[in-house]
């Protein structure tokens, strides 16, 4: 019965985080921003955030017919969401290579996943919860209804997990895609390179032997020169351009929402291994995606 209740209000506030953080993306962007991790109307840090504070204080001791001070609630709930959202980040990246919030830029940011400005917000707002909307929430007389209240978990339970299963098997397969895109780049930009660096000193042979030469074959060798290491240089550049339209092709629309909530691709780092390429494949690949919706 308690945890059909505590799942029940975790799925509640899940969706009012997710309201929350679109309304909030959607007025800073001036556009429309689905910041849903999952495709359902949920965003779960929130609804977990808020059902931890909801057991916190219920076992925190206080004085009789007394409330909580407003600066325990703060420090509580400020420190609660800094190490929930730093957790969430951290686990994310480590196993889908991908952010969906960055604080890099941010003043007094930790390794981007957490900063004392959003810190600070999350407490101020954690007052709000504690004092007014959980109060709320624990008048209603759910415990009235024990067996709908159970019904409903096991409804929840069983969207997000399949909602949970699609995504996670989305993004699985994003990030194969994306490492074998990674690793055929690298290997053809190897290659590129190979040709450019020894481009120049095929030019200065051409040259050398059509200055001991007459005619206007002299100039029409070293035009052929240049043209072959022009043409070496823009191949990467070719062979980009075609693996992301191959890339977005391959993509279902369940990929394409999943890829465009993506903040940001962040691979492994490997010793040989060119990431800022691949991460630029992924910037390219956000705003193709973009535009062909």
């Amino acid at each position: 019965m308690i945890i059909a209740r505590l799942f029940n209000y975790f799925i509640v506030f899940s969706v009012i985080g997710w309201l929350y953080e679109c309304t909030f993306c959607t007025f800073k962007n001036g556009a429309w921003e689905n910041r849903g991790f999952l495709f359902g109307p949920i965003c779960p840090i929130y609804g977990a955030g808020v059902v931890l504070a909801m057991v916190v204080f219920h076992f925190l001791p206080q004085k009789a017919n007394a409330e909580h001070p407003v600066w325990l609630i703060f420090c509580i709930c400020a420190f609660g969401s800094m190490i929930l959202e730093y957790l969430t980040s951290y686990v994310l990246e480590r196993v889908f290579h991908a952010v969906w919030w960055d604080y890099s830029k941010v003043p007094l940011n930790i390794n981007g996943r957490v900063c004392l400005p959003a810190t600070c917000g999350f407490g101020i707002a954690g007052i709000f919860v504690v004092r007014y909307m959980i109060p709320v929430v624990e008048e209603l007389p759910i415990e009235k209804y024990p067996l709908t209240n159970e019904v409903f978990a096991l409804v929840f339970m069983f969207i997000m997990g399949i909602d949970m299963a699609l995504t996670v098997a989305s993004l699985t397969k994003i990030v194969s895609q994306l490492e074998r895109a990674e690793a055929s780049f690298n290997e053809k930009a190897d290659a590129g390179y190979q040709r450019v660096r020894v481009a120049p000193a095929a030019i200065a042979s051409v040259a050398s032997d059509a200055l001991s030469s007459a005619g206007s074959s002299a100039k029409d060798a070293i035009l052929s020169a240049g043209s072959n290491a022009r043409d070496a240089m823009s191949s990467a550049g070719e062979s980009m351009n075609e693996r992301l339209n191959r890339f977005a092709e391959s993509l279902s629309w369940r990929d394409r929402y999943h890829l465009h909530t993506m903040l940001g691709y962040r691979p492994r780092k490997r010793m040989g291994v060119n990431t800022d390429s691949i991460r630029e494949f992924f910037a390219k690949l956000q705003e193709k995606i973009q535009v062909r919706k």
